[in-house]
């Protein structure tokens, strides 16, 4: 089963008349974690953004979990988002005054499908969540975001991506503001999360020591590369 479908998905900025991004054909397999490298500027987040509806793309040049991207308007691609996405950006878009459970389970409010998937205890499964990811400390779970270090609010922005087991996990950067032990714990968590949910996981990092622990890597621009 693919989770990521994309076909002659060209995009461009306004003010701009060449493509930032063109993708020929690529697909990601259900379970599969990718690894998703190149330069600054060869589309690496807008290539995420495209997937999560975060940009507007043609119909039929982006599918996930078997809806049509393009074809979703309003609030339906928010609602599929989410359903469907556990999303890590660069900006972590925590709410500074809520806590960093409180935080966690913003995706159990907003999806019954996700507060289903999260099992009877959602705030029991992301308890754990932090916990792996290192705050397993009582206080500091109910410390509001914006009293958490930055380093703390990405694996909390981690954990939010993945309770209720979404389909695609969609990482950019995740590990910049971590040391190197800290890091190689955080890629192990996540990866073991995702393979035990069945999530498909695209990674974007700047970072290639961690490439050899996913499935396959891509390096963009994909012109032509299909699945390679």
């Amino acid at each position: 089963m693919k989770t990521v479908e994309l076909k002659s998905l060209v995009y461009r900025w306004s003010d701009q008349s060449d493509p930032v991004l063109s993708i020929d054909n690529f697909n990601l397999d259900a379970g599969e974690c990718v690894f998703v490298k190149g330069p600054s500027g060869s589309g690496k987040t807008t290539l995420l953004s495209a997937i999560a509806g975060v940009i507007d793309v043609p119909q039929g040049s982006v599918r996930v979990a078997g809806s049509d991207i393009g074809a979703l308007v309003g609030g339906d691609r928010d609602r599929f988002r989410a359903d469907h996405l556990g999303i890590v950006f660069q900006v972590f878009n925590l709410l500074p005054w809520l806590s960093a459970l409180e935080n966690t389970l913003l995706p159990c409010r907003f999806s019954a499908r996700r507060r289903d998937k999260a099992g009877s205890d959602p705030k029991a499964a992301a308890t754990r969540l932090l916990s792996e990811l290192g705050l397993e400390d009582a206080g500091l779970i109910n410390r509001p975001a914006s009293a958490l270090s930055v380093g703390q609010q990405q694996r909390v922005a981690v954990a939010r991506a993945l309770i209720g087991a979404p389909e695609v996990v969609l990482a950019d950067e995740p590990t910049s503001a971590l040391d190197e032990e800290t890091k190689e714990t955080f890629v192990q968590l996540l990866l073991k999360e995702c393979r035990a949910s069945g999530a498909s996981l695209l990674f974007v990092s700047h970072d290639r020591s961690l490439e050899r622990r996913f499935d396959r890597s891509i390096e963009l621009p994909m012109r032509n590369k299909g699945n390679s």
